[in-house]
């Protein structure tokens, strides 16, 4: 059986190069430390609002620092519903106390290091949802790309909003923040939707295809009939995490077959994109693409399989 990709001939064509690796945790690294900067400011801010202090008690005559004290003793944001202003201070108090007193004149600095660290945890928690943003977002700019060259025109619909758009692809950062992208191919009229709950499936699914107007738009989901095309998109570079991205979103893709073969449906279109692709799965991506398993595929780094796939999405 041929496969729609013309660029993966071979297991070995949907590996991720050690370059893509390298570049990956580069674009990685460079993100997280976007999302750091305005906390390494806010510490910055806070060292020059209390420079003029004497000795660390005296943190406490300075109203406008409090919130950064509150952040510094380990006060999550959650916990300030349960906690009055008494058992703020109190935190604080313990803070200056047990860590901030025993530095000596170096309080300041300790406070800022310890504000920084319980920050990191936010970082953290942002880069782990990012990181599948930045994988959604490279392959929305693709679309854009593969469209731009067609001169199709498309309208998209934000996250958190009810109102369609025509949107201008080539402007920067218009596949963030994105929902939904709705354009007309010879087929007739289509709806992208991005990580939408499927009824038929029960799940959430990373890329859904349906044909469709953007009238129809609000209950699209379920309208199997409708659906043309469910895919799972792993957008971490990771290699150790490689195969257990592979093994969750081919178990997800299972299920769609299943439930919609069960629907009545059982010529579901299904592909897959990841980022970090090893050979064992390779093997197993490469074989299920022959067999008609898997529809379509594609190494998110490697730009020639990308268009290749977003070229066959938008004739879809």
């Amino acid at each position: 059986m041929s496969i729609n990709n013309r660029f993966i001939t071979s297991a070995e064509s949907l590996v991720t190069t050690h370059e893509e690796t390298r570049a990956g945790f580069f674009r990685i690294a460079l993100e997280k430390n976007r999302v750091g900067d305005p906390y390494v400011k806010n510490a910055l801010a806070f060292k020059a609002m209390a420079a003029h202090t004497q000795k660390a008690e005296d943190l406490l005559t300075i109203p406008e620092v409090r919130p950064f004290l509150i952040t510094a003793a380990g006060l999550s944001g959650k916990s300030l519903s349960y906690l009055d202003e008494e058992d703020q201070t109190m935190a604080i108090k313990e803070l200056i106390d047990e860590f901030l007193k025993p530095s000596g004149k170096a309080y300041i600095d300790e406070a800022t290091f310890r504000y920084l660290l319980i920050k990191g945890d936010a970082v953290g928690g942002t880069m782990r949802n990012k990181i599948g943003d930045l994988g959604q977002e490279k392959l929305i700019r693709a679309i854009y790309s593969s469209m731009s060259v067609r001169g199709i025109t498309c309208d998209c619909i934000s996250k958190g909003s009810k109102h369609w758009r025509r949107i201008d692809g080539n402007v920067a950062g218009t596949e963030t923040n994105v929902k939904a992208l709705h354009w007309r191919n010879r087929r007739g009229e289509r709806i992208l939707i991005f990580n939408a709950n499927i009824p038929t499936v029960n799940k959430n699914v990373d890329i859904c295809l349906f044909s469709s107007d953007i009238a129809d738009y609000d209950g699209i989901v379920r309208c199997d009939e409708c659906a043309i095309m469910f895919g799972e998109l792993k957008g971490g570079i990771d290699p150790a995490g490689a195969d257990e991205h592979w093994k969750t979103g081919n178990s997800a893709l299972n299920r769609i077959r299943e439930s919609f073969n069960k629907a009545g449906y059982p010529e579901m279109k299904t592909s897959f994109i990841g980022a970090a692709i090893q050979y064992s799965m390779a093997e197993e991506i490469y074989n299920q693409l022959t067999e008609g398993t898997l529809t379509n595929a594609s190494n998110l780094t490697n730009n020639n399989q990308l268009i290749e796939y977003c070229n066959w999405l938008i004739e879809l």
